[in-house]
């Protein structure tokens, strides 16, 4: 597994495409990784979990800069949701752009619907909710229950929904 992983990681850098995103380098990180993923077999819908998690929380991240740029105020009403779908729809067509995403090909084509297109969704679904969860035991509470609930509880929905990608494929 080690030795198959040194082979793909420089073969993905290499047959990584150049494409117009949102950020080239969480383009070309994300299309290496679906690349590399593909040729060790992972499953397009597991991949497309974690890779609609990476976009909800860059969609996140970025409405937090700009709320710290506008010292604690929002730009624009839903400034968060609209960071947030912003991300989802530029990693959607970068993935498009790059020819990952949109295959006829059956192997990576689930119920009619490409594989990674429903797991990006599910995965940025989930995160959503994780993210929910967490704010609603913050706001109850007045604090985390444990240190990195956020992160912890995204990533362990991830898992779970991944986990359930591989069973279903």
């Amino acid at each position: 597994m080690f030795r198959k992983a040194l082979v793909v990681a420089p073969a993905a850098v290499v047959a990584a495409q150049s494409v117009a995103a949102h950020c080239p380098l969480c383009a070309a990180a994300t299309a290496g990784g679906v690349a590399a993923t593909r040729l060790l077999g992972v499953d397009d819908s597991v991949v497309g979990t974690f890779i609609g998690g990476f976009a909800v929380s860059i969609g996140l991240w970025f409405n937090n800069w700009l709320v710290k740029k506008g010292k604690g105020v929002q730009f624009v009403p839903l400034q968060q949701a609209i960071s947030v779908i912003a991300s989802v729809v530029l990693t959607m067509l970068t993935l498009y752009m790059a020819g990952l995403l949109g295959s006829s090909d059956p192997s990576f084509v689930m119920l009619g619907v490409d594989k990674l297109l429903v797991g990006l969704i599910a995965g940025s679904a989930v995160t959503v909710s994780a993210f929910a969860v967490h704010k609603g035991i913050r706001a109850v509470r007045g604090r985390s229950l444990v240190p990195y609930q956020g992160i912890a509880l995204t990533l362990a929905v991830l898992a779970v929904t991944g986990m359930v990608f591989y069973v279903v494929t």
